[in-house]
């Protein structure tokens, strides 16, 4: 089987798991699921940058780097899986305690990282993305499948935690006296 094809697999293996949190939202908490959804847009992040930088680094292959410039793309991602493992930990603490200031760091790490992850992928390499396709942008490569699953998630993880977090939170703060 090509990498082409375990990549949209694993797109469909996760997208399928977001859908199986959203549902099970009620049963497990809204706060709770969304803090699970922000870890499954981690993985995705992790497998796609983190991996991509630390495999090219450390390979021998095709990919001729100068040391000085390997050893930044190596840190990259190093640094890469560090954050995300902090994002998770923000998603498993504050978002699931719902705290408005998990919830704003997710907002924050969503709007810089997925801004950034489509206006340089639109310049430099689409993965033949189907927004480079609406834009009538030439597609390159595969793989948008998997890399588009973690806006998803992260949007989903949003959605379902603002209303515990700012308004079951605010009407529990301020109770109306009859």
């Amino acid at each position: 089987m090509s990498i082409q094809n375990w990549v949209l697999i694993a797109g469909v293996m996760v997208f399928a798991v977001i859908l199986a949190l959203f549902l099970a939202r009620s049963r497990l908490g809204r706060v709770n699921a969304a803090s699970w959804l922000v870890g499954v847009g981690a993985l995705v992040i992790a497998n796609e940058h983190g991996q991509f930088a630390l495999s090219f680094t450390i390979a021998p292959g095709p990919m001729n780097l100068i040391p000085h410039a390997r050893l930044h793309f190596f840190m990259a991602g190093i640094y890469t899986l560090i954050g995300m493992v902090l994002l998770c930990v923000i998603a498993r603490t504050l978002l699931k305690e719902g705290r408005r200031s998990g919830w704003y760091a997710l907002l924050f790490a969503f709007v810089v990282g997925v801004g950034c992850d489509l206006v340089i992928g639109a310049f430099w390499f689409q993965h033949g993305s189907l927004l480079s396709q609406w834009l009538n942008m030439p597609a390159q490569g595969f793989g948008w499948e998997l890399l588009s699953a973690y806006p998803v998630a992260w949007i989903t993880a949003l959605v379902i935690s603002y209303k515990p977090i700012f308004v079951e939170a605010q009407a529990q703060a301020s109770p109306i006296k009859s």
